[in-house]
């Protein structure tokens, strides 16, 4: 029978549970996470894989994307997607981490050079490609960052194990909470941090009105502004940043600064530098682009070999 203690604890984890994911993805998560690592995100991946591409709407849109990625078997592609998808879903949790320490051997950032040779406050401009918690990892490897963004992360004591406290908590008026006025207090608080030295992590492609557009094969990522107005606002470099998994490892790469964007033909240049490097890690890396292949609250929805436009459909954590 189990103990007072434990039900406790599952009780409050489940009360922990955010409006964005369905209460069977939850239960399933409390249920996997005290497998040992990675048991549970294997099982994650595998079931979005087969719960997937059992639903028309996103065996449709994963098909259409993977048809367009050149030299790729587009069912092969299309099952992987949906997979990566609960992977996904499993590192935003940390399914089934103790520690801190044992996710530091599977971390690996390349281009530290880049960030270590900034004096003062830096952003770093992430993508909504690959794997997330750019910023737990930076931390692990010895770079503290804030990250600015709505939830992508549920920052709740509840979940998360005492040794990931120093981690994944960070001010909460560094997220939007899903409300539409709270972005411009994030970016003010982001300012402060800029102009106080410290180093941001913002996604180039999440809130916010729509800055310009990259084209990549299945359609196009829209780019929002709130990095620019940052950038314009403190003076602080802007370094992209991708990151992919390479089998259980998370690799982060920090490319070099883009240059100072204090007019239109510099913004130009950074957006050509954006789109190669995208499109580049499309070309590579196009199974571990789940939000691009199956949907996000942006942009037109992919193109099916014939041209046609597949439905939209809403992000979404769940998978049943």
């Amino acid at each position: 029978m189990p103990r007072p203690h434990l039900i406790d604890k599952l009780r409050t984890r489940w009360h922990a549970r955010q409006p964005f994911t369905s209460r069977g993805l939850w239960a399933l998560m409390i249920g996997l996470d005290p497998l040992p690592w990675p048991w549970g995100e294997e099982i994650l991946a595998r079931l979005f894989m087969v719960v997937a591409l059992a639903r028309p709407s996103l065996r449709r849109r994963a098909v259409a994307w993977a048809s367009v990625q050149p030299g790729r078997g587009r069912w092969r592609l299309a099952a992987a997607i949906c997979a990566f998808r609960g992977r996904w879903v499993a590192r935003l949790h940390l399914l089934g981490l103790r520690s801190p320490e044992e996710l530091r051997p599977y971390t690996v950032v390349e281009g530290e050079e880049h960030l270590t040779a900034v004096s003062g406050g830096a952003i770093l401009l992430s993508f909504h490609v690959g794997p997330p918690c750019i910023d737990v990892v930076l931390k692990l490897r010895g770079h503290p960052v804030t990250y600015l963004g709505r939830h992508d992360r549920a920052l709740t004591r509840a979940w998360w194990r005492d040794a990931w406290w120093p981690l994944v908590e960070t001010d909460p008026l560094t997220r939007a909470g899903g409300g539409p006025g709270r972005w411009t207090a994030v970016l003010y608080t982001g300012r402060q941090i800029l102009l106080d030295g410290g180093r941001i992590c913002i996604m180039a492609d999440g809130r916010g009105k729509e800055l310009f557009r990259i084209p990549l094969p299945g359609g196009p990522m829209v780019i929002r502004p709130g990095w620019l107005t940052l950038h314009q606002l403190t003076g602080a470099p802007v370094l992209p940043v991708l990151t992919r998994l390479d089998g259980l490892t998370q690799v982060i790469t920090i490319h070099p600064a883009l240059l100072p964007l204090t007019s239109d033909p510099a913004l130009k240049v950074s957006r050509e530098i954006l789109a190669a490097l995208l499109q580049d890690y499309v070309r590579k890396f196009p199974e571990q682009c789940p939000a691009l292949a199956l949907g996000r609250a942006y942009g037109p929805p992919p193109v099916d070999a014939s041209g046609a436009r597949q439905a939209k459909t809403s992000p979404s954590g769940s998978c049943a």
